[in-house]
């Protein structure tokens, strides 16, 4: 476990913003309009689909901290987000995500719980299932750098 959050450096909080983390029901798919406030890791492409980008997104605001995984679909067809996807985070933040279908051309993000207290050191990775395939997001970055 400590190998897969060394892993995710990339999305890793050492100085917060002031800023209220992000508001969308946990778990749920929800439209991203990301700000100052979320530090992201690059989008990797799902091992399913060169389309299919998936990224983690940690928002913070020096009191609390919210996990993220926004998925994008630039295929011309819809795709399935299978109830197996999910954030895994270091301080208490996971969070299963719903079944979705990501019509071409949308990005949508699942959203942790929001974790008071959290101002450093924070860390996350994503679980995505698209048509029943499942990769995890430090293992896409693995794979394409």
């Amino acid at each position: 476990m400590a190998k897969r959050f060394a892993l995710l450096a990339a999305v890793s909080v050492s100085v917060l913003l002031p800023a209220s983390p992000a508001s969308a029901a946990s778990g749920a798919w929800a439209p991203v309009s990301a700000n100052a406030n979320w530090h992201c890791g690059n989008y990797y492409w799902h091992k399913l689909s060169r389309n299919v980008n998936f990224k983690v997104c940690l928002v913070s605001n020096g009191h609390a901290t919210q996990a993220v995984m926004v998925v994008q679909n630039k295929a011309s067809v819809s795709v399935r987000i299978n109830g197996e996807s999910q954030i895994t985070t270091n301080f208490g933040g996971d969070q299963g995500c719903q079944e979705h279908v990501l019509e071409a051309g949308q990005t949508r993000g699942c959203y942790g719980p929001t974790v008071e207290g959290v101002t450093t050191g924070a860390g996350a990775d994503g679980w995505l299932r698209v048509n029943y395939v499942g990769e995890r997001w430090s293992e896409a970055m693995a794979r394409q750098t």
